[in-house]
C-alpha cells in the first residue's frame, strides 16, 4: 500500500516546495497530496527541485452548482493537476447533503461535475469525489446513486475512511461495495464522535479553530490495525492530519501503519 502526506497539514505554517519534498523523501512517504492553494503558490519552485516526490492527486475545490462555477476555472484546476503529474484531482460533490438538495440543486450540480469530468479527461487525469457531509456524497447509497447518475469514466471516489463511518457505515464493508470506484483513501481519526463537528471546513481552516477531538491515527475510535489489513494492498492513501505539529505526528502514524502492514504481510 503506499501511503502519502497531505500539504494541507502545514498549511498555516510558513513552507516551500523544497521543504515539502523534503520532509516527504526523507520520512519515507510515497509521494506528497498537494492541497490547491499550495500548488498554485509552489508551482515554479517545485518544477526546479533536482528531487521530489509523486504527487499523486491534487487536493482542489469548485463551486460546483452556484452561480459563481466557471468552467474556465475548472479548466484552470484540471491543467494544474496535470503540471503536478498528479493523476486525479480531488473535488466535493457541491455544498449541500444529499438530504437537502433539491432537483434543481442537484441537476446543476451533476451538470457542473459532469463537465469538470469532460475537462479532466481531456486533460489525462480523473475526478476523484470525496466522501463527505454536507455533499451529495454523504453516505454509501447516496454515492452510488451519484456515481450512476454521473456516469463518466473519469470520475471515481476518494474514500475518506472517517466520514464514511460517520455517515453511520462500517468502512470496511463500505469499501468492498464502492470498490470498483475508489481511486485514493484518506486516513485519518477522531476521539469521539461527538467530536466529529471538528472536522467542518470552516473549522480546520481556521488558525484559531479548535482541535480537540483530533488524534493520531491509531489513538480513536477506529480501529485502523483491521480497517488497514482490510484495505486493498495495492490502494493509495494519504494521511490527513488538521491537528498541532503536523510533521511528528504524521511521521509517527507513517510508522505504525507500515508496522501494522508488516505484520498483516507476514
Amino acid at each position: 500500500m503506499k501511503i502519502n502526506v497531505c500539504s494541507v497539514a502545514f498549511r498555516h505554517l510558513d513552507v516551500s516546495a523544497a521543504g515539502l519534498a523534503r520532509y516527504a523523501l526523507q520520512e519515507g512517504f510515497d509521494g506528497l497530496e498537494i492541497w490547491m492553494p499550495h500548488a498554485r503558490t509552489m508551482a515554479e519552485e517545485w518544477a526546479s527541485l533536482p528531487a521530489r516526490p509523486e504527487v499523486p492527486m491534487l487536493a482542489g475545490y469548485l463551486p460546483l452548482g452556484l452561480p459563481d462555477f466557471d468552467a474556465a476555472e475548472a479548466k484552470s484546476l484540471c491543467a494544474l493537476t496535470r503540471q503536478w503529474g498528479a493523476g486525479r484531482l480531488r473535488l466535493f460533490a457541491g455544498h449541500l447533503s444529499s438530504a437537502e438538495a433539491g432537483p434543481e440543486q442537484r441537476d446543476a450540480i451533476l451538470r457542473d461535475l459532469q463537465a469538470t469530468a469532460r475537462l479532466a479527461a481531456s486533460h489525462g487525469i480523473r475526478l476523484a469525489v470525496e466522501t463527505h457531509p454536507g455533499t451529495l456524497a454523504d453516505g454509501v447509497a447516496q454515492t452510488l446513486k451519484l456515481l450512476e447518475a454521473l456516469d463518466h469514466p473519469a470520475i471515481g471516489l476518494n474514500f475518506d475512511v472517517l466520514h464514511v463511518w460517520e455517515s453511520g457505515a462500517d468502512p470496511i464493508v463500505a469499501q468492498e461495495k464502492l470498490a470498483p470506484h475508489i481511486l485514493h483513501y484518506h486516513l485519518k481519526n477522531v476521539t469521539a464522535r461527538d467530536r466529529l463537528t471538528v472536522f467542518d471546513p470552516g473549522n480546520v481552516h481556521d488558525p484559531d479553530g479548535g482541535r480537540q477531538g483530533m488524534c493520531p491515527l491509531f489513538d480513536g475510535v477506529l480501529d485502523y490495525a483491521h480497517i488497514l489489513t482490510a484495505l486493498p494492498w495495492a490502494a493509495e492513501a494519504s494521511l490527513e492530519w488538521f491537528g498541532p505539529d503536523p510533521a511528528a505526528t504524521m511521521t509517527a502514524d507513517l510508522g505504525r501503519v507500515r508496522e501494522t502492514l508488516a505484520i498483516a504481510a507476514a
